[in-house]
This record gives C-alpha cells, structure tokens and sequence, in this order.
C-alpha cells in the first residue's frame, strides 16, 4: 500500500495493515518465477535420502516418531475447549485423498522438513456437499513462493517435470517451514548444517570401500635372484595390468604374486588405523544426530548407553526438540488449514498421551496435581475442568486430612476444641456413662426375631477357637 492510498484509507476509516518493507525486499524474478529456493533448499538434498546412511537413519527416525503423533481439533483453548471430531475440516485431515493416509501425508512432511526444511499442501474443496474435501502433498523443490509487495504472499508457483508452471493462489496452499533469519521466504534446512558432517562419513565409507575392492593383500612374492633393474615402460604397464588383474580386488585376496624380474613393494596409502576410520565414523554421525536434535544412542550408538538411560534420552528427544517442532508445526495448521474452514475448530494440539516414553512425566503430574488437591490448592470440579471432564456434584469442596492444622507460635498444633454434648437433665448422676458400662452386666437386648444378645454372641464368637493366636 503505497502513501496515497494509505493517506486515502486513513480519511476513510479503512486504513489496513501491509508489509511496510516489500517493496525494498523483492526482485523483478520473484514475481514471474517465484522465490528461488536453490540456496537453503536446493533439489540435490532430496538425494541425501537414498545415498547417505546417516542422513536416511535421522530422517525416518523423526518421521517415525512424529507420526505416531495424533492432531486434535477444538473449540476454544483452555479450559472451555470442546473438541470437535465431526466437522468437515477434522474429516479432511482425517482422510486427507482417495490414495494417502493421514499417517503416510505425516510421515512424507517430516521427512520433507529434515531434508529440505520445508513441505507444502495443496487444498482441494469437496466436490459434491457434504463431502470433506482433499489435501494433497506437493514436492517442496518444485513449489516456490511468489512474494508481494504489499500483501506479502500473492500465490506459489509450481515447476512441473515438464516446465510448466502451475500457479496457485495462497488460500490453496499450505506452506510448512523452518524459520530462517538469512531469508524470510526461503526454509533454513537442517541438512545444510550437517551436510559436512554427512559428506565426510560418505567419503569415508567410499574409501574404506575402495580398500576393499582395489587394495591388494598379498601372501607372498617370487621373483627370480637377479640385480636391481629398470623398468621400461612397456615393462611398467605390464607389471601394472598383472597386479591389476591377479591381485586387485577382495576376491583376490591373499594370493600369490610370481613376477619375471625382482620388484619391490612399497604401500603408499593410509591405513583405516591410521585415518582413525571408526572414531571419524562416530564423530560425524554423532554431529548429523545433533543437528537433527536426536541422540545418537537411539540409532544404536551404544558406546555410552546402559539399560537404564535408555528411555531418559529418548524423553529428552521429545523435550528438547520433537515437542517443540510438533507444537510449531500445530501452530501452523491452525493458522493456515483451520482458517479455510468456517464455524469449524479454531485450536487444535497434539495428544503425547499415546508417547510411552513421556507416560513417567505424566505419572509425575499426576503426583503434583494429587498433592495440589490434597492441600486445598484445588478442588475435583477445578481439576476436572482443566481435563475437559464435567463436573460432579461433589467436587466444589476441598478434602483435607483430618490431621491437619495450623501451628501457633508456641509451636503446637492449634486443633479446634471438641464439642461437648449437652447434659440431659434427667439422666442418673451415678450411673456411669454408656461408653464405661460392662455389656456383660447388662440385661440381654433383642431388637428382632433372630437378633442375637451380648452373651450369645460372646459364646458364638468362642465356639470358633483361637483367632490369630487370640483366645476370645
């Protein structure tokens, strides 16, 4: 929005809010071709997947655990949230095409979010009332943002296999992203800081490959006794064919080596002893894994795991950084999915109740929260309430241990003082009270047909014998 037509809106009331800098941020290709995306996501990361060990194991691991993930869609946040599993918006997401599942579009986004850092959807509304509508996965190095000046997204373009370019308007996609501080409309992938790291644990695998494949491991050497001589040049090729073809290679290993003339043997190449090929294999992989915030010991690096710290590492990838990218992701969907549909939910969340290794901190809540109402801090319908869960008729007042009080300044428990009943007037000052009176000496008392009285049930109780070792 340009300063007339700002000065215009602010005459009319209708003075709207616009990106301030976007006319200084974009460049002429944005808006034919959309943001280029090739420096913080370029197309190569996609094989990272299919050619690096350590990247394809981080990768499916996070899919694997995000997926297991279930959205929840309500009405309202906090207390008062109501969740809503009818509407047509929750149908969708459920369904999500005739040919995905909602596991399989999650499992796809995560994966896309570790190699590129980002993924998108394209929305489809239903063809036929009442039917949901279709959510649709886009390969995020073929989608680019179109940038404007003023609106700050005009629509995204997508660069088909054949060239073409199918544009699509803002509201029919929803675009998933880290954020980068480098540049606002492009993703910050995590594998642009552990592709280093990923690179030289391939390279290693390379070598330790090729050590195998061409090294040569020889038995022994016949050569004829004869004085040092110079190779010719036919003679040099010669001699490298026949070590190329006799003994190069791990089905050749181990053989025998007849030459025609003397030569000697000199390896020229580092040994995997003395390029510390095991420890750089771990140091690598262990910085890939704390890129993508998963400890290395749930990939089977179990130099410094023990049975016990198991499932504490695993917690911590959940509290360091898969709840955090879970919530970030929910943050998203409401703001761009939940928008599209109206008079549906307004908030959804990710249920971890189902996440075994996050049920101990649930068991620790529990225990607060059970303290908390033993206290007084809150009553059952207040915690109840913070559930979801109706309130019942009971729930208003606190219950406390009846051995609870205050202490005074002397230190001592300020009990409150027993009630003393009244006296009846007309009760004999010598009779002792009924609480001191022997029920032996009293006279029998039936209050019924099969009634027993005091002496009868002494008697029955003593025709049973010893109980516990106590004659009654």
């Amino acid at each position: 929005m340009g300063l007339l037509e700002r000065i215009q809106a602010r005459r009319r009331g209708e003075l709207q809010r616009a990106w301030p800098v976007g006319k200084g941020e974009l460049v002429a290709p944005d808006y034919a071709y959309g943001h280029d995306q090739g420096e913080f996501a370029p197309e190569e990361y996609g094989d990272y997947a299919a050619t690096s060990n350590d990247i394809y194991s981080v990768v499916a691991l996070r899919a694997r655990m995000m997926s297991k993930l279930r959205l929840q869609f309500f009405h309202g946040d906090g207390a008062e949230k109501r969740e809503d599993t009818t509407h047509p918006a929750v149908q969708q997401f459920r369904k999500v095409n005739p040919f995905w599942t909602a596991a399989r579009l999650s499992r796809m986004d995560e994966m896309c979010m570790g190699l590129w850092g980002e993924t998108y959807w394209a929305l489809e509304p239903p063809q036929r009332r009442g039917e949901p509508g279709e959510i649709w996965w886009l390969k995020p190095s073929r989608v680019r943002p179109i940038p404007h000046e003023t609106g700050y997204i005009q629509g995204y373009a997508y660069h088909s296999v054949s060239g073409q370019i199918i544009t699509f308007a803002p509201d029919e996609i929803c675009w998933f992203r880290y954020p980068n501080p480098i540049d606002e409309f492009s993703p910050l992938s995590p594998l642009a800081a552990a592709r280093l790291a990923a690179e030289t644990s391939a390279a290693m695998d390379r070598s330790n490959m090729a050590l195998f494949k061409r090294g040569m491991q020889v038995a022994g050497i016949v050569v004829p006794p004869a004085d040092k001589v110079t190779f010719s040049k036919e003679q040099a090729e010669d001699l490298e064919q026949a070590l190329e073809r006799r003994l190069s290679g791990a089905d050749k290993a181990h053989r025998w080596a007849v030459l025609r003339y003397e030569a000697n043997f000199k390896q020229m190449a580092i040994t995997n002893r003395d390029a510390e090929f095991a420890a750089g294999l771990n140091i690598s992989f262990r910085k890939v894994c704390r890129t993508y915030g998963i400890p290395s010991t749930l990939l089977n690096d179990l130099e410094n795991a023990t049975l016990s710290n198991t499932r504490d590492l695993e917690r911590m990838a959940w509290d360091t950084t898969l709840i955090s990218d879970a919530d970030f992701r929910a943050e998203d969907i409401r703001e761009q999915y939940l928008t599209r549909f109206k008079g549906g939910p307004d908030y959804c969340a990710y249920d971890y109740t189902q996440v075994a290794a996050l049920q101990e901190s649930s068991t620790e809540s529990w225990t607060r929260e059970a303290q908390a109402l033993d206290r007084g801090a809150i009553t059952i319908n207040e915690w109840r309430k913070s559930k979801g869960m109706a309130p019942v008729p009971w729930g208003d007042k606190p219950y406390l241990p009846v051995n609870k009080a205050p202490v005074g300044a002397d230190g001592q428990l300020e009990l409150p003082e027993p009630k003393i009943p009244p006296v009846d007037p007309t009760a004999d000052p010598a009779r002792a009270p009924d609480d001191e009176v022997n029920p032996a000496n009293q006279a029998p008392q039936v209050s019924g047909e099969k009634a027993l009285d005091h002496l009868a049930a002494r008697r029955l109780l003593m025709s049973f014998g010893p109980i516990n070792g106590v004659r009654l």
